[in-house]
């Protein structure tokens, strides 16, 4: 493995460079509190699809154990 000059990446020239770009704090905020609300949802979801799926199954055992009869 070579450590010389030829291996690194070349260095842009300074008329390449550019400044990186700012955004607006408001927007970044925003944006924040959107994902936040949109990641909290999805949470949410997927904990009311687990109850209902624990809900269905313990309805079906409680069935199975009164009928002795398997689905």
């Amino acid at each position: 493995m070579s450590t010389g000059p030829e291996s690194m990446p070349p260095v842009p020239a300074d008329d390449d460079w550019t400044p990186p770009r700012r955004e607006n704090a408001i927007v970044t905020w925003a944006r924040a509190i959107v994902l936040g609300i949109q990641d909290t949802a999805k949470d949410v979801l997927a904990e009311g699809r687990k109850g209902a799926n624990d809900a269905y199954d313990e309805y079906w055992q409680r069935f199975d154990r009164k009928t002795r009869r398997r689905r």
